[in-house]
């Protein structure tokens, strides 16, 4: 785990060949460009043609259920045509089909009137038809004096009745508000439908044939982003008459190739070493294992230029509370089954296949802790088993786990000062986070080692610490009465922080308290089901397995969720909050995009 050393480079070229540098120095792909001049926000967009809309039309043709043979060369590629058909097909398709749910709705609401058309009014004495569902209940509140009225369907709960009058009956005529029908019968509602069915099979497939375009559509899509990133890059350089300058930042190990590139293009090149004044972007490098630590540790917060690399810490400090949370094998296990079954689905790209990894080892953390602790979907091995035998912690027993967690606590956050110690470069900033190192451990030893001598080192190393931090509070130079007393107001502010790193340790009792209060519910879950199993004879079991079901599903969406929020909290938070001085910006290098599909 390193953050890399960076060098400034400054290409110098003629103004006429500057689309060439910037294009050539894009499909280099290693410089982090310093904007040397303002852009125009509005510049950043993508060229008209090939911005939202054409995002939107590739969208909807990557996720076509039905995939055609992608197209790959754009001989016959028409983009201005095919991003308006893809739309147009995406709009009527939806449409299509709320008209087919809208018809079948109104054909679910006739179907109990049956086959009827509207007379013409003449024919029938200047009267209309007015329809009511009544539920059977309320049929014997209807007068029938004075109304001409028929039922014409009636099922177990209601009955569907017809009133001819010339005008709409008043409301207390019926003991329910009339229904509204429509004027269409029923053969002419099933015939639309049919032909909305046919045009939807239709839109179908004319979606089907559009996506032989998807592969040449996102390549134009990138290329456009592409040809935007370049226009950028051209407004922030800094130019002169006939010259122009391409400021940026590129790692120390590739000089010699930047060398090669600026030579075959015809650049002089200059390279400035990194200043105390200068704010270089921070670029983490670490082992291929260990990769999925640092989009954690960006989650957050990018560690500052001069600061460490902690993406290997928080990397597996992350799976271990995770699996403290979660702890029950079964669960676990049952994870990895389901990351097997759709592993192909992460192989697209590198952030996949790192978090593919990742996940993998998160779920053989949760199976090792809930081996440790006897947990398999809730339920204990048998007394005397293999499994039981592999059993060395009682999520129970309170005291015990209560010193394991605050353990883990002293010892992430030790680690944090410590390692802030070792990348220091003032007294200040070096012997505070020994001297907090120095208190957590005696706070520790003092809890732990009740009625044992660490009972007494305890307290002096906790002694030693604070006045560490006191003396070290800053790093004024005391020349005077006055600086000596805010020297003195410096080690009292430092000392504050005792409150901080207190709260900090027991902060890691959640891991013990989420992961108890998992074990519990699958515990519960269980009892539950049995209860109800011996209940209800027969169908119990049903119910039982129902229960089994849906109360791990949520145990296990529950665990999760805490197992990421707070896994990940204990380290941007209080792992953070001690082993990192400075926020640094992301190292972003100026390159060409890829095309994904």
């Amino acid at each position: 785990m390193t953050i890399v050393p960076l060098v400034k480079v400054n290409l110098i070229g003629i103004l006429d060949d500057k689309d060439k540098v910037l294009e050539a120095a894009q499909t280099f792909g290693s410089l982090h460009l310093i904007p040397l001049s303002s852009a125009q926000k509005e510049l950043e967009a993508v060229p008209e043609g090939l911005g939202r809309e054409a995002v939107e039309a590739l969208r909807w043709l990557v996720e076509g259920p039905v995939q055609r043979r992608p197209v790959t060369v754009s001989d016959d590629f028409d983009l201005e045509t095919i991003v308006p058909q893809a739309l147009q097909n995406r709009k009527a398709l939806k449409a299509c089909q709320d008209r087919l749910a809208q018809l079948e709705r109104r054909i679910r609401d006739v179907e109990p009137w049956g086959e009827f058309s509207f007379s013409d009014l003449a024919e029938i004495g200047d009267n209309r038809l007015w329809f009511y569902v009544v539920p059977n209940g309320k049929i014997d509140l209807i007068d029938p004096a004075g109304k001409i009225m028929e039922i014409v369907h009636r099922d177990k709960y209601r009955a569907y009745v017809v009133l001819l009058s010339p005008e709409e009956p008043p409301s207390d005529a019926m003991p329910v508000p009339r229904v509204h029908v429509g004027t269409l019968s029923l053969s002419q509602l099933h015939h639309r439908y049919e032909q909305a069915a046919i045009e939807l099979e239709d839109l179908e497939l004319e979606r089907q044939s559009l996506t032989k375009w998807r592969y040449v559509l996102a390549q134009n899509l990138a290329a456009a982003r592409d040809r935007s990133a370049r226009h950028r890059a051209g407004l922030e350089t800094a130019d002169r008459e006939r010259v122009f300058v391409l400021q940026a930042w590129a790692r120390k190990d590739q000089v010699s190739e930047i060398e090669d590139l600026a030579g075959a293009l015809g650049l002089a090149v200059l390279f400035d070493q990194v200043s105390d004044k200068d704010k270089p972007p921070t670029l983490l490098q670490n082992t291929h294992s260990m990769e999925g630590g640092e989009d954690l540790v960006a989650f957050y917060q990018t560690p500052g230029y001069r600061d460490w690399d902690p993406s290997a810490i928080v990397y597996v400090s992350f799976i271990i509370f995770f699996g403290m949370i979660m702890t029950d094998a079964g669960y676990g296990l049952l994870l990895l089954l389901v990351l097997f079954l759709f592993r192909k689905r992460f192989g697209g790209s590198e952030l996949g296949t790192r978090m593919l990894r990742m996940s993998a080892w998160l779920m053989i953390s949760t199976t090792a802790f809930g081996i440790a602790t006897g947990s398999y979907f809730g339920i204990a091995p048998p007394q005397g088993s293999f499994l039981a035998h592999l059993k060395i912690l009682d999520l129970k027993d309170v005291d015990v786990m209560m010193k394991i967690t605050l353990t883990i606590g002293v010892v992430h956050i030790v680690l944090a000062n410590t390692m802030r110690a070792i990348n220091a470069k003032t007294p200040s900033a070096r012997f505070q986070p020994l001297g907090w190192s120095l208190v957590a451990l005696g706070g520790l030893a003092t809890f732990l080692g009740q009625a044992t001598l660490f009972a007494t080192i305890g307290p002096v190393s906790v002694v030693v610490g604070l006045l560490l931090v006191g003396f070290f509070g800053s790093d004024r130079m005391v020349d005077s009465v006055s600086s000596g007393g805010l020297r003195v107001f410096d080690g009292l502010a430092a000392l504050a922080r005792i409150v901080n790193i207190f709260s900090d340790v027991l902060s890691y009792m959640r891991l013990f308290a989420l992961g108890l209060a998992a074990a519990s519910l699958a515990e519960t879950i269980n009892s539950l089901s049995g209860q109800l199993n011996q209940a209800v004879p027969g169908i119990g079991i049903l119910i039982a397995i129902l229960v089994l079901a849906i109360g791990h599903a949520i145990n296990i969406g529950l665990g999760l969720i805490a197992g990421c929020v707070h896994g990940l909290r204990l380290n941007v938070i209080e792992f953070f909050n001690w082993g990192l001085k400075d926020e640094g910006k992301p190292f972003r290098p100026f390159k060409k995009e890829e095309t994904r599909l």
